[in-house]
C-alpha cells in the first residue's frame, strides 16, 4: 500500500514538472536546479510532493535549512499576506522570502519543515489504532487554536457584509440544488451565519487546500512538521478552514468516502486538544466553531465545477456527494 501511494505521487509530480518546464521554456530543469544549489549550497533534488503551478527543489542532505521554489509571476506569491500567515500560525508555517529571478520565473525560499506527507505516511500514522494519528491531531488543534489567539489585528481583511452575502449566497444556492436531506442543516448554517460575521469573531488566514499532501508530519512521531502550500489562503471567519480535519480521518474511495479505524476516539481526542488550545471562551463559541466547520465543508465540497467558469451542487450519487454526506449528515455535531 505504501509503495503504490509513492508510486502515484511519484507519477503525479513528475507530470507536473514536465508541465511547468513546458509552460516554463526555454528556462530548463537543469538551470533551476544550478540556481537551487547555489542558494543552498549543495546538492539538490525534486521535492516528492510537485504542485500544479511551481516547482520545488529540496536539500540532498535534509537537513540542511532552505527550500526553493520557482514560480511563473501570475502564481507569485503575496509576501504580506504570508508574512500574517507566519504570525498566525508560527511554528506550523515556513518562513517565505524573496530571492531573485530566473529568466520569466519568481525564485523563493522557504524553511525546510522536514518530514514527509502525512499522505505518505498513512501507514505509520494510522497504525496500532492511530496512535501516531492522535498525535498528529493534537498539533493539529493547536494549529487551528492559533489563529484564534496569534492573527495579527492590522491583517488586512475583506469587508464582512459582502463576505456574508457571499457565503449567504453560496449556502442558498446549495439549499436549492441539494436533495432535501441537507435542507435542515443548511437553515441552520444560514441562521447562524451572521454570528460568523459579527465584530466580536476573529477574520483570520484559512489555507484552502488541507490535504495530507500539505501537512508534513514526523513519521516516527505523528507530530506537524508543517503545513505547506499557502499561495491560496484567504482571509475569512475563524473556524472555516477546520473541514480540513476530515482529510486526516478518512479517505476518498471510488464509492465515496471511507473513516479511518477508531476515527471517532480520534475525533474525540482532536476536540479536546482544541478546547485545551482555545482557552476560556465565551459559551457560544463552540456552536459558533461546529457552524464554522460545516459551512467551509459545504462551500469546498457542495459544488462541482460544470464547466470552466461556473460550479453546480453536487450531484445526487457522485463520489462528492457521498463524501459531503458522510461528513455532514453522517457525523451530526461532532465539537
Amino acid at each position: 500500500m505504501a509503495s503504490e501511494m509513492q508510486d502515484l505521487i511519484s507519477e503525479l509530480s513528475r507530470m507536473q514538472i514536465e508541465q511547468f518546464f513546458l509552460d516554463a521554456a526555454p528556462l530548463t530543469q537543469d538551470e533551476c536546479d544550478q540556481m537551487a544549489r547555489e542558494i543552498i549550497g549543495g546538492p539538490v533534488r525534486p521535492s516528492a510532493v510537485q504542485g500544479a503551478t511551481s516547482y520545488t527543489v529540496v536539500p540532498v542532505d535534509l537537513a540542511a535549512a532552505l527550500v526553493v521554489q520557482f514560480r511563473a509571476p501570475e502564481y507569485a506569491f503575496d509576501l504580506e499576506l504570508l508574512d500574517n500567515v507566519k504570525q498566525a500560525y508560527g511554528v506550523f508555517v515556513p518562513q517565505h522570502k524573496y530571492s531573485g529571478n530566473l529568466g520569466n520565473l519568481i525564485v523563493y525560499t522557504m524553511e525546510n519543515v522536514g518530514g514527509v506527507s502525512a499522505y505518505l505516511a498513512r501507514n505509520q500514522l494510522r497504525a496500532h489504532r492511530g496512535r501516531l494519528l492522535n498525535t498528529t491531531l493534537q498539533d493539529f488543534a493547536s494549529f487551528f487554536a492559533s489563529a484564534w489567539h496569534n492573527t495579527p489585528p492590522s491583517i488586512p481583511t475583506p469587508s464582512r457584509q459582502e463576505l456574508y452575502e457571499l457565503y449567504r449566497s453560496e449556502l442558498q444556492l446549495l439549499r436549492r440544488g441539494l436533495p432535501k436531506q441537507f435542507g435542515r442543516l443548511l437553515n441552520r448554517l444560514i441562521e447562524g451565519l451572521p454570528g460568523l460575521f459579527a465584530g466580536d469573531w476573529p477574520m483570520v488566514p484559512n489555507h484552502t487546500d488541507l490535504l495530507e499532501n500539505n501537512i508534513h508530519v514526523n513519521p516516527e512521531t505523528g507530530s506537524i512538521a508543517g503545513i505547506c502550500d499557502w499561495k491560496d489562503t484567504e482571509i475569512g471567519p475563524f473556524g472555516t478552514s477546520i473541514e480540513g480535519l476530515e482529510s486526516l480521518l478518512g479517505e476518498r474511495t471510488t464509492t465515496g468516502w471511507r473513516w479511518v479505524s477508531h476515527q471517532a476516539d480520534l475525533r474525540r481526542g482532536f476536540w479536546q486538544a482544541f478546547a485545551e488550545a482555545m482557552g476560556p471562551t465565551s459559551s457560544d463559541v463552540p456552536e459558533r466553531i461546529d457552524n464554522a466547520r460545516l459551512v467551509g465543508i459545504f462551500r469546498k465540497h457542495g459544488f462541482e465545477w460544470v464547466s470552466a467558469e461556473s460550479r453546480a451542487p453536487v450531484r445526487a450519487g457522485s463520489s462528492g456527494f457521498r463524501y459531503l454526506e458522510a461528513v455532514t449528515l453522517g457525523l451530526g455535531d461532532t465539537s
